[in-house]
């Protein structure tokens, strides 16, 4: 028997999508979210972009848009996006490892050891910004439903950064149960 599904494309950050989606109605999400590494996806994709009809100011809002993953991204009111972020920001506010490593990354800044000031804020902005992209996902899964992510861990300022643990964590203080990394 064959099956049809739909498929819906949308132009817009995730961080505005997914607040949008209706509750329980998902029976899996495999996603492969920006990594945390600096890498400038708006970019490496200008081309792709500029096909979709995205000019020179559209690439620079969609830069600052999307999840925070380079340098260039400026910090987010992620509560004045969606207010219901609450839990996941105090997740990530109670996640031990990640307070560890972002003290770590600012006193390297204050000793103006790092190779750029901005680090400490995307790194900040990405682990704060993908607890609200885990919780959204928790929220519209239906319930014992399957979440894939794709990701890696990296290095900064010679701290390795766990983003597999982290993220596993929080999702877990977000009613996921962790199967395998």
């Amino acid at each position: 028997e064959e099956y049809r599904g739909r498929i819906c494309l949308y132009d817009r950050s995730c961080l505005e999508v997914l607040p949008r989606l209706s509750d329980n109605v998902y029976d899996a999400i495999i996603t492969s979210p920006p990594y945390c590494n600096r890498y400038d996806y708006t970019r490496t994709y200008a081309l792709e972009l500029a096909l979709l009809g995205i000019d020179e100011p559209g690439l620079a809002k969609l830069r600052q848009e999307m999840l925070s993953c380079t340098v260039e991204n400026r910090a987010k009111d992620l509560l004045s996006i969606n207010p219901r972020w609450t839990t996941a920001l105090a997740i990530a506010d109670d996640q031990e490892l990640l307070q560890a490593i972002l003290a770590y990354l600012e006193a390297q800044k204050a000793k103006g050891a790092l190779n750029n000031n901005g680090i400490p804020r995307m790194i900040r902005g990405y682990f704060y910004e993908m607890a609200c992209v885990i919780a959204e996902c928790a929220r519209v899964l239906k319930p014992n439903s399957l979440l894939f992510m794709v990701n890696d861990n990296v290095r900064y300022a010679g701290a390795s950064i766990s983003v597999d643990m982290i993220l596993s964590d929080i999702a877990e203080n977000l009613g996921f149960h962790v199967v395998s990394i």
